[in-house]
């Protein structure tokens, strides 16, 4: 192998790399020969920390004589980096398309490597037919030659954590400096802050933070379940991915975030089905600042004539929750004991079953609005005690994951003055506005911005109905302004249809007197 980095200054003199680079090859081809992939290290990703890493360069290439072999393939980057590979071996595949491949090796204690070396490096590759043809191809492939990312040192705090109080994340993102060959801290693009439950098999993100100069990072979260945080780097042109250990926080008042928990071993499945889940009679969920918010969830349960749902032993659970399924939960907004009503047309096999949800906001985080689950569970314990059960296979248990799922959204408020006031017909009204939106984060509104267009509309002073006059435009910040000629007396307001975060808002109407 043979690499050539740039320049380095080191003790105020120029460091050169003594080591030969071989001629840039010119692109062509003779006769019907042609190189069709090129695969570095199987992903085209090529991490190198402070110490030697040795990957393989695949040419694949066709010629109607079949493939003869392959001259050494030459990679070069940015920063005025090159390197060549060892004689690469062919592997045919079929009469005509073979594959060949090459080892080499790039150790930065020795090849001079510096951080501008990182970044998107290419492949010029030539191979000969055996009919004397030939493929020559200049950026054949191209590679990610990173700096190799750590992310260590995660601590979850406090543990344990009383349920709905806030949990404090840190970690550190490093990378390797290939000139100090070391790692240093990394002051980073986006991080992902993530969660898996206890039980889970995968983790999923909470949000996104950065961190500072020295590579510090720092995030919260509501306790909800027992589990672990981590942070994830997805990496990017010049670094590679990462990602912390986990950390283990254990929530003091959790209660079964799914059936499996409540039930240790392995239960029978019970003869009980739920349909027609409703929740908050079919609005919306929407929260302010400071006033939780009550919501009602109903739904139908159908068992079978020898299940007895009102037996002592006989567990009917409902939680909201997010996450691929009750198992793998990552956040709980919100549990439930429904209470069941026999259904005087069919008392033995069917019910109606309700619970009532409190949603605090003091308990809830900004990252938290969006699409929710609802979970619903029961299990019969046959005459066991459901604290400790003794012989899981005389459990019964039945359950339906994502039984109805719902927006939770931030409580938004519009505001409209029209003016001037009175106004000469024909003339421009201005009408301003304010949209803002609660933050649960710290318990204010504040000002929004969204590509989503408000609206402008306008009711006569003898008519009920509002019509839809022109789109604002963008949202800057919540602030909203847009005009329109003046008809007749009436009324102006604006509306904002909302998203899956922003419930639907109407500003009150502003009259004005048109003369």
């Amino acid at each position: 192998m043979r690499i050539r980095a740039s320049h380095a200054v080191v003790g105020g003199a120029l460091a050169l790399s003594a080591l030969a680079v071989p001629a840039a090859q010119a692109s062509g081809s003779e006769g019907d020969s042609q190189i069709t992939t090129v695969v570095v290290d199987g992903d085209n990703m090529v991490a190198i920390g402070s110490s030697a890493v040795t990957f393989k360069v695949s040419v694949t290439a066709t010629d109607d004589s079949g493939i003869k072999g392959a001259d050494a393939f030459h990679l070069h980057g940015p920063g005025d980096g090159h390197a060549t590979t060892d004689e690469p071996v062919c592997t045919q595949a079929d009469a005509t398309t073979s594959t060949c491949t090459a080892s080499v090796t790039i150790d930065p204690k020795t090849d001079h490597l510096t951080n501008a070396n990182a970044g998107a490096w290419y492949v010029d590759a030539r191979v000969d037919a055996n009919d004397g043809d030939h493929g020559d191809k200049e950026k054949a492939g191209f590679f990610h030659l990173q700096r190799a990312a750590r992310l260590s040192v995660t601590n979850a705090s406090p543990e344990p954590v009383k349920r709905g109080s806030t949990v404090t994340v840190t970690g550190v993102i490093s990378r390797a400096n290939w000139e100090t060959l070391k790692y240093e801290g990394y002051h980073s693009p986006d991080v992902v802050f993530q969660f898996r439950r206890k039980g889970g098999s995968a983790y999923s993100p909470l949000k996104t933070v950065r961190a500072d100069a020295k590579g510090n990072l720092r995030a919260t979260s509501t306790a909800s379940l027992d589990g672990s945080f981590r942070f994830h780097f997805r990496g990017a042109s010049t670094t590679s991915p990462a990602s912390g250990a986990g950390d283990f926080v254990d929530v003091l008042g959790t209660t079964a975030s799914a059936p499996a928990d409540a039930v240790k071993g392995t239960p029978h499945a019970l003869d009980v089905t739920f349909s027609n889940t409703r929740i908050n009679g079919g609005k919306n969920i929407v929260v302010g600042t400071s006033a939780p918010e009550k919501a009602t969830v109903t739904f139908t349960l159908r068992h079978a004539a020898d299940v007895d749902i009102h037996a002592s032993d006989f567990v009917i659970g409902l939680e909201l929750y997010r996450g691929n399924s009750l198992d793998e939960a990552i956040a709980l907004l919100a549990d439930a004991e429904p209470t069941c009503t026999d259904s005087p047309a069919s008392p033995a096999t069917l019910a109606t079953c309700t619970a009532t949800v409190t949603v605090d906001p003091a308990r809830l985080r900004n990252e938290m609005a969006g699409v929710w689950k609802t979970g619903i569970y029961a299990i019969a314990f046959n005459g066991q005690n459901p604290d400790a059960p003794q012989d899981p296979g005389e459990i019964g248990l039945a359950r339906r994951d994502s039984a109805k799922d719902f927006p939770l959204q931030r409580f938004t408020k519009l505001t409209a003055d029209a003016a001037p006031e009175p106004v000469k017909k024909g003339r421009t009204i201005t009408v301003t506005g304010l949209i803002t939106r609660a933050s649960w984060d710290d318990g204010k509104y504040h000002g929004f911005s969204s590509s989503t267009s408000a609206k402008l509309q306008y009711r006569k002073k003898t008519e009920n109905s509002y019509t839809t006059l022109k789109s604002t435009g963008q949202v800057d910040d919540g602030r909203v302004k847009t005009t329109t000629p003046a008809t007749y007396d009436g009324y102006y307001r604006l509306a904002y249809p909302g998203n899956w975060i922003t419930p639907d808002v109407s500003s009150s109407g502003d009259y004005v007197d048109v003369r």
